[in-house]
């Protein structure tokens, strides 16, 4: 019984962490926002989680364990953004959106991104595509008005093919 409690304690924080951040940036949300959110104190939060970071990365690795028995490689290779605005999760894009405003969890995000796929790739071909969308991803953040991850997954997808940022190579 105590390990059904401890795990549905986990998901309880892990729920709240996401449903904060859907209004919230990363950078912004503490344990202390967490815990009030969860109605629990801070030595069950730190029971589950060694800070918020810790309490990210598992976020995201369970997102892309899931994300990993949808995705065909090969639909990634040629399209890898269009793959990933596909999944199932949505209404998590919005959230990827608004989060990846925030330079802490850009870091934090992409970081724990690159770990697992690079874990799941069961080639090099898939690594350099990850470090070609690592580029776009860098590119997009520096330009004045930065295109939507949800929205434009298009024009990235065609970035990625044709090797040419728009108003650069033309």
């Amino acid at each position: 019984m105590a390990n059904k409690t401890y795990t549905l304690m986990h998901e309880h924080l892990l729920d709240t962490t996401g449903d904060l951040l859907t209004r919230m940036p990363f950078s912004k949300i503490t344990v202390k926002h967490i815990c009030e959110k969860a109605e629990v104190n801070r030595n069950t939060f730190y029971r589950h989680f060694d800070d918020k970071f810790d309490l990210l990365d598992v976020i995201i690795k369970e997102a892309m364990q899931d994300m990993s028995s949808q995705i065909d490689l090969e639909s990634f290779h040629q399209a890898p953004f269009a793959t990933i605005n596909e999944f199932t999760f949505q209404g998590s894009l919005s959230i990827l959106d608004f989060q990846l405003k925030d330079k802490v969890f850009e870091e934090q995000f992409y970081n724990a991104v690159f770990k697992e796929l690079t874990a799941m790739a069961p080639s090099s071909d898939i690594l350099w595509l990850l470090g070609n969308m690592q580029v776009i991803r860098i590119w997009n953040s520096n330009l004045k008005k930065p295109y939507s991850f949800q929205a434009d997954y298009k024009l990235f997808d065609k970035i990625i093919r044709e090797k040419k940022f728009p108003g650069i190579d033309d």
